[in-house]
């Protein structure tokens, strides 16, 4: 099962995401029981960050995690951030994002280079590599 986090709010106001799979046991044992218990708290307006409703600057630097666990989300305060929350957000953050997909082969057709026809220096055919401009 999926469960990814989304931590906005800061003083940058960046958002972050990351995700991680665990098993269908695993988030309906752990995980799951964990969101059911917590607080839901009051929801952010459309285009609003959930850290912004709060009436003192010192909160407004603060994150908030929203996490989701199948089609269940929790939004949690980083003044509320304890285990096992931290250990669920510290296993996102190093689990290892997946990268793009690797090139197929180009079927160039019998009889063809595919280096050949991949050149595009000046006189191959191709355009010509950019100038440095000064």
């Amino acid at each position: 099962m999926r469960i990814e986090i989304t931590r906005s709010g800061g003083f940058g106001g960046l958002t972050r995401t990351w995700s991680l799979e665990v098993s269908a046991s695993e988030a309906e044992q752990r995980w799951l029981p964990l969101a059911a218990e917590a607080e839901p708290g009051p929801a952010p307006a459309p285009g609003e960050e959930p850290t912004a409703r709060s009436g003192s600057g010192a909160h407004r630097d603060r994150f908030t995690y929203r996490i989701t666990i199948g089609y269940t989300e929790v939004l949690v305060p980083e003044e509320h951030l304890e285990e096992p929350w931290r250990e669920l957000i510290d296993r996102a953050r190093a689990a290892p994002v997946p990268g793009p997909p690797a090139p197929s082969p180009v079927d160039s057709g019998p009889g063809t280079d595919s280096k050949q026809q991949a050149s595009d220096g000046p006189g191959a055919g191709g355009q010509e590599s950019p100038r440095k401009l000064l």
